[in-house]
């Protein structure tokens, strides 16, 4: 497996996770309060792991590029 097959699958890994936070964010809309609460930490928790699967992409992605530097 290549470096770019990894970074294809994180991505995919991302999409996904998107998809369940953009979920929760709808189920958060109808409710209850103590049930948003877990869903806003659900969602928090969700989005720092997209975050990271997508940052993990870009350097599997670029790690061979020189002139690529991580920000």
């Amino acid at each position: 497996m290549t470096l770019l097959h990894m970074a294809a699958g994180y991505r995919q890994s991302a999409r996904l996770l998107w998809l369940r936070i953009v979920a929760l964010r709808e189920a958060q809309r109808t409710a209850e309060p103590e049930e948003r609460r877990c869903l806003e930490q659900r969602i928090r928790d969700l989005t720092l792991l997209y975050r990271d699967t997508q940052a993990t992409a870009r350097v599997l992605e670029h790690y061979y590029d020189r002139r690529y530097h991580k920000e």
